[in-house]
């Protein structure tokens, strides 16, 4: 597709989604880091309400485009009234009194700029809990340090019937590294993986492995009771979907069913007699 045909196709999506338009120019510099069809189906991915595509689009547009000031809105206040001021009438006194001049009525003014707004509810899709006799678990979507989409695991020892003490929770973030061999162990591709050397002081980890009708979790740290639980399927179904989230959003231009092919490409390839990467020699 040529330059100019290209142009008539993106602008108006880019513009629908609220964002910069492209130039010749941008599109020249743009296509140096950036394929066409990877470009495309970005604009696809965010056209369905998929953050991860929007955000890359956001990275990846030349820094003209990306900085261009965002469309202000309009107030639908109204005009002040224009009504005239009375006239006094003259003082019967030898020394007229001066009468202080009338304020003009402002017109009604919205929130100011950069006031705090109602907060958002969270999306309930961006978590999964699941709950056992001895512990619980939170996966959870989170960001590395590095602006890169991961998940966030946490478990909580129970204290009772259906009663957790997240106080005391063990809290970890996945890697770059850890995350494609954690969804592919949810997804059933290999059947176990154990990550070491998280947390500041390198004594935080967590096991999974398939035990036939469940998925066993193990979460520990050192000079802590080890918390362990298992995962049915329905809560596995849920998990896998989460797990592919974060994968889809650092690579908006693959499908989930493209997410999963290569994981078990990666996986056939990688993992030798049916054995789980080794641990890195440190997470961050």
């Amino acid at each position: 597709m040529n330059p100019a045909t290209l142009l008539q196709t993106l602008n108006p999506r880019l513009s629908a989604l609220q964002l910069p338009t492209l130039t010749a120019d941008t599109l020249a510099a743009l296509s140096t880091t950036v394929t066409v069809e990877r470009l495309t189906h970005a604009v696809h991915c965010a056209e369905q309400n998929d953050a991860g595509a929007r955000l890359y689009l956001i990275r990846n547009l030349p820094a003209s485009a990306r900085d261009m000031p965002a469309p202000r809105r309009e107030s639908t206040a109204a005009p002040p009234p224009t009504h005239p001021q009375p006239t006094p009438a003259p003082s019967s006194a030898s020394t007229p009194t001066p009468t202080r001049p009338q304020p003009m009525p402002t017109p009604e003014a919205g929130p100011p700029v950069g006031a705090p707004t109602e907060r958002a509810l969270p999306d309930p899709r961006s978590r999964h809990r699941i709950y056992a006799t001895k512990a619980a678990l939170l996966w959870e979507l989170d960001e590395t340090r590095q602006h890169e989409p991961t998940l966030r695991l946490e478990a909580a020892p129970a204290t009772g019937a259906k009663l957790y003490d997240w106080k005391q929770k063990i809290s970890l973030q996945l890697t770059r590294e850890e995350l494609p061999w954690v969804a592919a162990t949810v997804l059933g591709l290999t059947p176990h993986c154990e990550f070491k050397h998280h947390g500041p002081e390198n004594n935080k980890g967590f096991r999974l492995e398939h035990q036939g009708s469940h998925l066993f979790v193990r979460v520990f740290q050192k000079d802590r009771p080890l918390l362990a639980l298992p995962i049915n399927a329905a809560d596995c179904f849920y998990l896998a979907a989460l797990c592919l989230r974060p994968l889809r959003q650092a690579s908006p231009w693959l499908s989930d069913q493209g997410l999963i092919a290569l994981l078990r490409l990666i996986v056939q390839r990688m993992a030798t007699g049916g054995e789980a990467p080794p641990a890195p020699l440190r997470a961050y």
